[in-house]
């Protein structure tokens, strides 16, 4: 076990007032009023005095004289340190560092598929339907979250730095493997299930960690970390075209495969949790679900996620087939939406420290339905795209930032890994409902060449996801001018 070492239980450092008693199964006890507890964790002070079993967390929506609604989870009174090393110093921008490497290679890999679509639909597999060719960029991502359930867990419970290492390994030889393959069969075990699998680990952990290691200015360090995701789609997005272009496809899949391995190893020693549970827990905290907030929670997740791979995945054959681009031209598009999505992850991460990160997830999220359906839809123009580029990549940027930062917030930070494994369930429901129905959309009604049906679906996903959102915070609070 890597947590061996934790032997210290996180506990109130200073106390004013009363706070309910932890009973034996980590549930809050009676309610006492509190007029100031604050954990080791100065940006977890939960003032409050409603007792809610069902998610173990409380929450107080009429203590807000500062603006801001505040919670704490009892699993992180309880948890235990992994670690003698101090949150916000210079070890913890060494995790942001390895985070941010990390998921630059895992999810910028998984962002650049779209150039592969455009590959072989255009040239390799002309005669093979959009919707069978998108699957191999889907069951990435499927699997990669199927794993990541596994993979959150596994980050309570062993070694965070083994598991990148072992998902570096995995992910270096299914590229490799993969530039062998000459069937959408081969690509599909290869490019799919086996990167899906390797990216699962630098996945969870790159995503969950940051949190655990800042009490102050938690969401910039976030928005950092979360950023490369973003900065690897982009420089991955034009170097994939480039080596495809100068060395073909298969030295293309080489190449990516040996910079994620040697990149991801290289960062791993540092990609290590700050705080783990005090006691064993099950793979999935199910009892989450029994909270409605969380529920609601979750279903935002899965509308978001299902519109987030879209217009990565359409918008380079978009270009091509409706507006008479090049391939590269379609590509460059891609990098353009993801650099656009770097900005806003880095701004969502300095915004939520001041507004609340469940308001910028809602607002980001309107960001999105209006570049879809105000902009896309009735226009077909170069500079509509350019704006569609411009905007959905800002506002989808903020949206996957900021979903870890509202899990710590609301849910907990001991049990982040798993919360975010849980999560994953909904990332892996948004995977099946975006790309393939939208493909199948453009394969069936739009005949390859129509895309506004394939439009009309995707825009519809952040409306959904915005009731959730909306639903879920008129639970916490119906005051505008609160930071939640």
């Amino acid at each position: 076990m890597a947590h061996k070492e934790a032997s210290k239980v996180t506990e109130h450092d200073s106390l004013t007032g009363s706070i309910s008693e932890l009973s034996s199964d980590g549930h809050l006890g009676s309610p006492q009023p509190i007029a100031r507890a604050m954990a080791r964790d100065d940006s977890i002070i939960h003032m409050g005095t409603e007792n809610d079993q069902l998610s173990k967390i409380s929450v107080d929506n009429n203590n807000e004289k500062d603006g801001t609604i505040r919670f704490v989870a009892p699993a992180d009174l309880r948890a235990q340190e992994a670690t003698d090393k101090k949150p916000d110093g210079a070890y913890a921008w060494m995790v942001i560092f390895a985070c941010f490497i990390s998921l630059m290679l895992s999810i910028g890999i998984n962002d650049a598929y779209g150039v592969y679509q455009q590959h072989y639909q255009l040239n390799e597999f002309p005669n093979e339907t959009a919707t069978l060719i998108s699957w191999i960029g889907t069951v990435q991502f499927l699997v990669m979250c199927v794993g990541g359930i596994l993979s959150g867990f596994l980050c309570e419970h062993f070694d965070t730095r083994m598991l990148n290492a072992v998902g570096a390994v995995i992910m270096g030889a299914s590229f490799i493997g993969g530039s062998f393959c000459k069937s959408i069969n081969g690509l599909m075990v290869t490019q799919g299930i086996l990167y899906g699998l390797g990216a699962s680990f630098p996945f969870v952990a790159g995503t969950s960690i940051p949190t655990q290691w800042f009490t102050k200015r938690r969401g910039l360090a976030t928005g950092i970390a979360l950023s490369g995701s973003g900065i690897g789609g982009m420089w991955m997005t034009s170097a994939t075209q480039a080596l495809i272009e100068s060395l073909g496809r298969p030295w293309a899949m080489r190449v990516t495969g040996i910079v994620s391995l040697v990149a991801v190893l290289a960062v791993s020693p540092w990609m290590r949790v700050r705080l783990v549970p005090s006691k064993a827990e099950h793979i999935i905290d199910w009892n989450l679900l029994r909270d409605v907030r969380f529920a609601m929670f979750l279903m935002a997740v899965v509308f978001a996620v299902a519109a987030y791979f879209g217009p990565f995945y359409q918008i380079p054959s978009y270009s091509v087939v409706v507006l008479h681009k090049s391939e590269s031209w379609g590509s460059n598009m891609d990098t353009l939406m993801n650099g656009l999505s770097v900005i806003g992850r880095l701004a969502v991460g300095f915004l939520s420290d001041l507004t609340g990160p469940l308001n910028l997830l809602i607002l980001n999220t309107l960001l999105a339905i209006f570049s879809l359906l105000v902009l896309w839809v009735p226009f077909e123009s170069v500079g509509t795209l350019f704006a569609v580029d411009i905007l959905f990549g800002f506002g989808i940027g903020g949206i996957v930032s900021v979903i870890p930062v509202v899990a710590a917030q609301i849910f907990g930070l001991a049990r982040l890994p798993s919360i975010i494994g849980l999560l994953f369930i909904g990332y892996f429901a948004g995977g099946l409902l975006g790309v393939p129905p939208m493909s199948a959309l453009l394969d069936n009604v739009g005949h390859r060449t129509n895309y506004t049906s394939s439009i009309w679906y995707m825009g519809m996903l952040p409306v959904c996801s915005l009731i959730f959102l909306i639903a879920m915070r008129m639970m916490i609070t119906r005051k505008l001018a609160v930071k939640v």
